[in-house]
């Protein structure tokens, strides 16, 4: 039995950042044949399920927390409140606190929608027209209080200009005992509490499904991939990646939106 671990955005979804038909036959392939899938991302649950994928494992949040087809958490790994409130004290950064379901943020909804236009504009993306349908999962002009009340697995920070990356980056430095920083983009700050990324993960999911590592394989295009593309002997990364993914994988492939993830799954179950 094999396991497959795939990020979603720029990897396995389609370049409308959803699944369809050809994506979710492969992985009806996959079922059939006896192996094994999980998504791997940094979405939350909720925005997870939005991609349209059918059942399956869920590595979410960089590998905070693990599901399974059903959607009941087998492995959970979310912030202390410690450290939480330190997050809640720094002035200088508009966080955005995940749960399974939610993105809560101290911010209102129209500083927030500037900020994020804002960054969209830095990562050279297009203003998505549909803003109000991606903002959904956002709660805004939240206190300190109610979001110290959550179950926290990850911490997002869209960064408003370039120098706010130094700054964060001088942040986790000061904390790395108890934040890293393992963003899918430059543009974009995703914390998780030290010792949860997405190898750690897939880690975890193998061992309680019980399939050896060298069956195993990875798929991912962004920074937050690099650790479990350099950790699987089987790590592929389509050509539309980061340099850094692409140097960490020991396979390239096409371009995402040739399908060549969903493809490539299917030629190694055709073995």
């Amino acid at each position: 039995m094999k396991l497959f671990a795939s990020d979603l955005d720029g990897t396995l979804l389609n370049k409308e950042h959803k699944a369809d038909a050809i994506i979710n036959q492969g992985l009806q392939d996959i079922e059939k044949a006896g192996h094994v899938f999980t998504v791997c991302t940094g979405r939350n649950l909720s925005l997870t399920r939005s991609a349209g994928l059918i059942d399956s494992y869920k590595i979410c949040m960089n590998g905070a927390c693990i599901t399974n087809p059903q959607d009941t958490v087998l492995f959970s790994h979310p912030f202390d409140t410690e450290t939480i409130a330190l997050l809640l004290r720094q002035p200088l950064f508009s966080f955005e606190y995940q749960t399974l379901d939610a993105i809560y943020t101290s911010k209102d909804a129209d500083t927030f929608r500037e900020i994020y236009e804002k960054n969209l504009i830095l990562r050279n993306r297009k203003i998505q027209k549909d803003m109000e349908k991606n903002l959904k999962n956002y709660v805004f002009n939240c206190t300190p209080d109610f979001i110290l009340q959550q179950k926290v697995y990850k911490v997002n920070l869209h960064y408003a200009d370039a120098s706010m990356r130094e700054k964060v980056d001088a942040f986790v430095s000061k904390h790395k005992d108890t934040i890293i920083n393992a963003p899918s983009t430059t543009r974009l700050a995703e914390l998780t509490q030290a010792g949860i990324t997405k190898a750690n993960a897939v880690t975890e999911l193998a061992q309680y499904l019980q399939i050896d590592e060298s069956d195993v394989y990875v798929y991912g295009d962004g920074i937050n991939d690099i650790q479990m593309l350099e950790r699987f002997d089987h790590s592929y990364c389509p050509k539309n990646g980061s340099a850094q993914a692409k140097q960490a994988a020991n396979h390239l492939l096409d371009d995402f939106e040739t399908y060549s993830v969903i493809r490539h799954m299917q030629e190694v179950i055709r073995e």
